[in-house]
């Protein structure tokens, strides 16, 4: 059941419950302020009312050195990754565990963008999970405090921390302030939350953050016109192999992040969801 029949069940004269919802709070760690720089961490706590029901987290090689500004602020040095997967071979399984659940995160749309990034880079999908930003809602509320940090709101609601900035310990932290505003501001916390999970104004997710204008090209007039038109494209791509085998795909959008282009299309052939630079596109026809 996706998440709008549970707030919004079939002939029911109220909303559902929100207790009734998978959660799964999230954290990144990387290796700067900015979204485009590289994942070291991702923690992840998958809950439901007050049950959690599993907790995911690991280093990732960024394949890059980790700057010492970066360390002082998370702990994780360039040593402390080696052996642990890139971020190409760790999302897969983040993805599952995250599968059919509201995505809840501190600042999130900073995670979010360092994540679209890392995604787009591994020809994985952006998924479609909705995506609550726990530092968003006491703005809305406007409550007193001196800030909006994470250790600021989680001491003025009581809520247990445990090492700083690094991203299972921040993901706690993140699914423990969730529970607070719902059961410390009442009513208006709540409505805040069904809002930012139905309404296509305010809800915050990897597809409205994460994507930045597609500027025009024959390309990505191609791609738009299959996918209106439902047709496929034959396409080769440098991202498989140097002979750029074509494959017969099926487009379903195109982004841009980081001033980058990239298909996202259902393969014919293996039945699995690609992202493809479109800079890396040696040919692309009309099936």
């Amino acid at each position: 059941m996706s998440i709008a029949a549970v707030l919004h069940p079939r002939g029911a004269t109220s909303g559902g419950a929100l207790h009734d919802i998978p959660f799964v709070a999230f954290d990144t760690e990387t290796t700067g302020l900015h979204a485009s720089d590289r994942l070291v961490e991702l923690g992840a706590v998958r809950f439901r009312g007050d049950v959690v029901e599993g907790e995911w987290s690991t280093l990732v090689d960024p394949g890059t050195l980790i700057p010492a500004e970066a360390t002082l602020v998370h702990g994780i040095r360039r040593q402390d990754v080696t052996g642990s997967p890139p971020a190409a071979e760790a999302l897969p399984a983040f993805l599952g565990f995250i599968e059919g659940a509201a995505l809840v995160g501190h600042n999130a749309p900073f995670d979010i963008r360092v994540l679209a990034h890392e995604l787009l880079r591994a020809g994985l999908p952006l998924p479609d999970n909705p995506v609550l930003d726990t530092c968003a809602i006491p703005r809305r509320l406007h409550l007193d405090v001196p800030n909006h940090r994470l250790d600021t709101l989680a001491h003025r609601f009581g809520v247990p921390q445990g090492r700083g900035h690094r991203a299972l310990a921040d993901a706690r932290v993140a699914r423990g302030l969730l529970e607070a505003y719902l059961r410390d501001l009442g009513p208006a916390a709540e409505s805040l939350v069904r809002l930012a999970l139905t309404q296509d104004s305010v809800l915050l997710s990897f597809r409205r953050y994460a994507s930045e204008e597609v500027p025009p090209s024959p390309l990505v007039a191609l791609m738009r016109r299959a996918r209106a038109e439902l047709r496929a494209v034959i396409v080769a791509s440098a991202d498989d192999g140097m002979a750029a085998r074509p494959r017969r795909v099926s487009p379903r959008d195109v982004y841009s992040l980081g001033g980058t282009v990239y298909v996202e299309a259902d393969c014919h052939e293996d039945g699995s969801v690609r992202t493809f630079r479109a800079d890396r596109i040696a040919l692309a026809r009309l099936a």
